[in-house]
């Protein structure tokens, strides 16, 4: 099996487009399954779609909130949150139409959304200075903390921490239980000020944090104790807002909210181990990829025979072989559990005595 080395992390480019569309951007969500980013376009009161394909840039909705927004953004299922000033509002990613608008009793700057495996919402007030937990299935929200926050920004769920990790404007990186709502302090001084979001990638290693003040994109690892390093330094920021890691391309979505009022993408190119396949002989599907859960694969053999569906790691190694038997021509399906597979970049193959071809999956928790 042949391997492809790339360099884990090294930044290869970034792209700008149709500047012209966006109104002081405010945060960027990536839609998985449709293939597109979503924009907060804070000054246009509307939603944007960028097709990742083509770049190509559209108006998702008009949310009409008052006073200005949309600010966060948080995809759950097929429901594309927004949040501004005191309103919560919900959309269908598919059809643009507004499942529910909900006023948060006591909110006045709803800002970052993050959401755990519960269905679970946690949305921080930049000015009320608390953090909102709203749960998606029964639309009743709590006041999650009301204490010992100084405007609260970006957030991002931690899953094996059992926690959401947020920032402050000030400068500080905090985290929040879960399961007690208590909230410590990651970093007190990051050297860091006017920080508006954070996100993560898809295996959890490195946080990446935006600031105004030095305007540019920081990355931490996971512990929050080695060395900062910048990213994207002089490739174009301008007061970057709320962002995003699409972990199945590796690529930094970043909105610019300043000057510069565009966003840009930066790709990481993670190290892959096998080549991909150019042919489709199996049409063979995995779905939904990135895999939170489980998974269905899908796939189509031409006459009978063995056929061997194996799951690798980035360095080659086999974790797992889902299938390995003689199996009828035709169509075939299965369900795929991760279990206790860590988050990060995978790859299945699938073979018979003719053919073999690659997909890549993420896992992301």
């Amino acid at each position: 099996m042949k391997k492809l080395i790339a360099s884990l992390c090294a930044l290869l480019f970034t792209t700008t487009m149709f500047s012209q569309a966006y109104n002081s951007p405010e945060s960027i969500e990536f839609d998985y399954a449709n293939n597109r980013w979503f924009i907060a376009n804070n000054g246009g009161n509307n939603i944007l779609t960028r097709n990742s394909a083509t770049g190509a840039i559209a108006v998702f909705v008009s949310t009409g909130f008052s006073g200005g927004g949309p600010h966060g953004l948080e995809i759950v299922g097929d429901t594309l949150y927004a949040c501004a000033g005191g309103s919560l509002r919900a959309y269908n990613i598919n059809t643009a139409a507004l499942v529910f608008s909900k006023v948060i009793t006591g909110a006045s700057f709803l800002n970052g959304i993050t959401h755990d495996l519960a269905g679970n919402l946690y949305v921080t007030d930049y000015s009320a200075n608390r953090i909102f937990r709203f749960n998606t299935n029964t639309r009743l929200f709590t006041t999650f903390v009301s204490t010992g926050l100084s405007s609260p920004n970006g957030i991002i769920y931690d899953q094996p921490n059992n926690r959401c990790v947020f920032v402050q404007w000030t400068g500080a990186i905090k985290a929040v239980a879960l399961n007690d709502s208590t909230v410590t302090t990651l970093v007190a001084s990051s050297g860091l000020s006017s920080i508006d979001g954070i996100t993560k990638d898809g295996a959890g290693t490195y946080y990446y944090l935006s600031s105004w003040s030095p305007t540019r994109i920081t990355r931490y690892d996971n512990t929050f104790t080695a060395a900062t390093t910048a990213v994207g330094t002089g490739m174009g920021l301008s007061s970057p807002a709320d962002i995003f890691y699409n972990a199945l391309t590796d690529t930094l979505g970043v909105p610019n909210s300043g000057s510069g009022n565009n966003t840009t993408y930066y790709y990481f190119g993670s190290a892959t181990s096998i080549n991909e396949s150019v042919t489709d002989a199996f049409q063979f599907s995995v779905s939904p990829n990135p895999i939170t859960k489980t998974a269905e694969i899908k796939y189509e053999i031409a006459e009978q025979g063995n056929v061997k569906i194996e799951l690798f790691d980035v360095t080659g190694k086999s974790v797992k072989i889902i299938v390995d038997e003689n199996q009828p021509k035709g169509k075939h399906s299965l369900s795929f559990d991760k279990s206790s597979l860590s988050a990060g970049n995978y790859f299945f193959t699938i073979s018979n005595t003719n053919t073999t071809e690659t997909k890549k999956i993420v896992i992301v928790e």
